[in-house]
């Protein structure tokens, strides 16, 4: 079998040797001068993408030229093309030509491809294409567990079932479907179907699906290209950019609205959030009128909350276009159980669906090829009722009903991935009173605003320093910025700030905090005249309850409380609103401590933590 890396090296040398005659040069083996290089950097990744694109045609043509006697006319068909002789290669082993062609686009993907001045080399490794299109391959048999848990739970026979992979790619999902049927050319044309808005990747989903054919007439093409469709899943009118990709009420044999009885998918990950630094595929004019399109159109109500992102959007799509009673089967970011901005949807989804399963995936865990992403597998029967939902992270596999969830979480029905164990420390705090439900303690985000207030920052000094996130550290403020406040801000703020906040103790965090980070929260001290940037978060009272609060605050147990609802780098005020506080008359404000060991020993105790409890939580 021709290796991929011998695919990929003469797919290079196509784009360099076309990159160089665009450019007229006489040498196509001669490396590009300078006076050319600009040039041809502005052009190159457009003839990377045709030289692909053709290319993984002329692969295309020899696996059909082989397989079929009716060749071009299935080329002709399913790919708008006739037999593509770009490169002369010769591919001895035919069967192996699908899965080269996924492996070559993958590394195209995964690629940024220029015009070198010093070699010919023109592909570089970047993950550029794959967040600026959010296209995350899921490895095979992660595909295939999600279809087979998917399929288990159908409520009519499987050779009756309309089964969609909504945001194809190269098949992954799709080529795990087919294997269930034992007619699998009948199912290909009768049973299921795909759809994607990656020309290259559907032309292999639809080789994909020839490879499990012997023989395949014109007509049955035409039904495979009605089934394996180039459109825009997220569309259903022709209001929003030109191209007539929409989705249509003919489309897929007329079944997007609520006529599927299964769908499976990796929808895109893409966060929908205008930025003017972007250019090219996801640029700032592109992703506005995409922002203003959804939010307007009327077709979504549950994902549109917050900063955008496709796959929260493909989510309630997919619910649209699945049956009553079908069956849906979904890995996504973790953050759809656990950020706030998915509320809406995630409320949704467990009070009007049946959620069934729920499998945690950390980032650590190789789930995607190149990608590193905390993520989770969910399984879910459209209508019903949530009741137990059998949750899984780890190897600890275990059921947590939804009064509990309820129960624990009455606001946002944040699912936390997290372990049996942890959950009885949840229902240990759940009693306590909040934050705050706590009257004499003020949460709040720095006072001083460093983008709308900075004319009141000055380096010349003045009584009040000025204190950013950066400046918090372990052992209290850092002076690394030498910034000052002018006096004249403080009349600017409001009278309660004034009276309970300025010129007092207060306790202080990052308003920033990686989500890597074994310890999150780190409370310090700052000073009484001290100014606090909105990069700093605070909290004021008393000094005796500040006393007391520091030890809670610092303690595992808060800690790992914050980082289990904790989906984002920030830490928000409204978090810090929901850790749970015990009886402050318990704790000693004198208490001494040598280590953290010892902290946590001693407060775990107050939250009546058991020795193992308070180890599994321990920092």
């Amino acid at each position: 079998m021709i290796e991929i890396k011998k695919l990929i090296a003469l797919e290079d040398k196509l784009i360099y040797q076309n990159a160089i005659t665009l450019l007229n040069s006489d040498d196509l083996s001669a490396p590009v001068n300078a006076e050319v290089h600009e040039s041809a950097n502005a052009r190159v990744s457009d003839i990377a993408a045709c030289i692909h694109r053709n290319f993984l045609l002329e692969l295309i043509s020899i696996f059909v030229s082989s397989k079929f006697s009716n060749g071009d006319d299935v080329m002709r068909v399913c790919f708008d093309n006739k037999f593509v002789n770009l490169s002369g290669v010769s591919i001895s082993e035919i069967d192996a030509i699908p899965a080269l062609c996924e492996q070559l686009h993958i590394s195209f993907l995964n690629s940024k491809f220029s015009i070198s001045i010093k070699s010919s080399k023109v592909r570089t490794k970047s993950k550029e294409q794959l967040i600026e299109l959010g296209a995350v391959y899921t490895q095979s048999h992660i595909a295939k567990s999600i279809v087979d848990d998917t399929f288990a739970n159908l409520s009519i026979p499987l050779k009756d079932a309309k089964v969609l992979d909504f945001a194809c790619g190269t098949g992954r999902f799709y080529e795990n479907i087919i294997p269930h049927y034992h007619d699998k050319k009948k199912a290909i044309l009768s049973n299921v179907y795909a759809i994607d808005m990656d020309i290259n990747a559907l032309n292999i989903t639809r080789l994909k699906a020839l490879s499990f054919m012997e023989t395949i007439s014109v007509e049955e093409c035409n039904i495979l290209c009605k089934h394996i469709v180039l459109k825009d899943g997220f569309r259903k009118n022709n209001s929003f950019f030109p191209e007539p990709l929409y989705i249509s009420p003919e489309d897929l044999d007329g079944l997007t609205e609520a006529g599927f009885d299964a769908i499976v998918s990796n929808p895109p990950y893409l966060i929908l959030k205008p930025n003017k630094s972007k250019a090219g595929i996801g640029g700032f004019d592109k992703i506005r009128e995409q922002v203003t399109h959804y939010r307007n159109c009327g077709f979504y109500q549950y994902s549109i909350e917050g900063v955008l992102n496709l796959y929260k959007l493909a989510i309630e799509r997919m619910l649209q276009m699945l049956k009553l009673g079908g069956e849906l089967g979904v890995i996504c970011p973790s953050t759809l159980f656990g950020d706030v901005s998915a509320k809406k949807l995630r409320k949704h989804l467990l009070l009007c669906n049946n959620v069934r399963s729920i499998q945690f995936f950390a980032e650590k865990v190789s789930i995607f090829e190149n990608v590193n992403q905390a993520t989770n597998i969910f399984i879910l029967q459209k209508g019903g009722v949530t009741s137990d939902i059998s949750i899984s992270k780890e190897d600890n596999i275990f059921d947590v009903n939804i009064s509990l969830v309820k129960e624990l979480f009455p606001e946002n029905l944040e699912i936390p991935a997290i372990k049996s164990l942890e959950w009885d420390i949840l229902r240990k705090l759940s009693s306590l009173k909040k934050l705050k439900q706590i009257p004499s303690i003020r949460n709040r985000r720095g006072e001083l605003d460093l983008s709308i207030c900075k004319e009141f920052v000055t380096l010349s000094p003045t009584p009040h320093r000025l204190v950013r996130g950066n400046m918090i550290d372990d052992s209290g403020v850092r002076d690394i910025n030498g910034e000052f406040v002018l006096e004249s801000f403080i009349s600017t703020r409001s009278k309660d700030y004034r009276t309970f906040d300025f010129n007092r103790k207060r306790l202080i965090c990052q308003q920033i905090s990686n989500g890597g980070l074994r310890r999150r929260l780190k409370f310090i001290y700052c000073a009484l005249s001290d100014v606090l940037g909105n990069s700093c978060n605070y909290i004021s009272s008393d000094e005796e309850t500040l006393a007391k609060l520091y030890l809670v605050l610092n303690s595992s147990v808060l800690n790992w409380r914050f980082k289990i609802t904790s989906s984002n780098n920030h830490i928000n005020n409204y978090e810090l609103d929901e850790l749970p506080i015990i009886d402050l008359n318990k704790v000693d404000a004198s208490f001494a401590y040598a280590s953290q060991e010892e902290l946590d020993e001693y407060i775990g105790s107050l939250y009546g933590l058991t020795k193992d409890e308070r180890k599994l939580v321990a920092i």
